[in-house]
């Protein structure tokens, strides 16, 4: 495992563009890791992702900044109707081949956890069930699985399977 420095933060206006470029990235070289895909996105501009950074609270966009750039990505978005605005879900998780065994998703997956469960909210998110590396990630960090679903994905042909994780605090 490296050690390199890293920081964690909500991304800020002005940080659309490398934004986008790391979501594109993160498309590209991790098709089963998304319900997106490229041609999904690529009507989208920086402006687009201007605007997903200035979501209101609770909803936020958290990003991992290394080497004095966007090296990971994480969105939260709370449910809004009245009978579930308890909860939210953590989506399009990313963090660069380069930074990965630095401790740079722990931390960023951690950072969503805290702004979720500081507001009161439950935590969940779903994984491609043979994603063993963000499964181990999601599990140790207190995630548990309560069911999966099939054939949640469709990929060149192929379906896959959705585990579904939802945030459970130790202790």
């Amino acid at each position: 495992m490296s050690s390199r420095d890293f920081v964690v933060r909500r991304l800020m206006p002005g940080e659309g563009a490398a934004y986008r470029k790391l979501r594109f990235a993160a498309l590209e070289n991790a098709p089963l890791a998304f319900s997106s895909s490229p041609e999904d996105e690529a009507h989208l501009s920086d402006v687009d992702f201007e605007v997903r950074i200035s979501l209101a609270e609770p909803d936020a966009v958290f990003g991992v900044f290394g080497s004095g750039a966007l090296v990971g990505v994480a969105t939260f978005i709370a449910e809004k109707r009245r009978k579930t605005r308890h909860k939210g879900a953590m989506y399009g998780v990313y963090v660069d081949p380069d930074w990965r065994g630095t401790g740079a998703a722990q931390a960023l997956v951690r950072q969503v956890i805290d702004h979720a469960t500081t507001r009161g909210l439950a935590l969940h998110a779903h994984v491609i069930a043979d994603n063993a590396p963000a499964l181990r990630l999601y599990l140790g960090l207190g995630f548990v699985s309560y069911g999966v679903e099939p054939r949640a994905l469709l990929v060149d042909g192929v379906f896959y399977d959705e585990q579904l994780l939802i945030y459970q605090p130790r202790g």
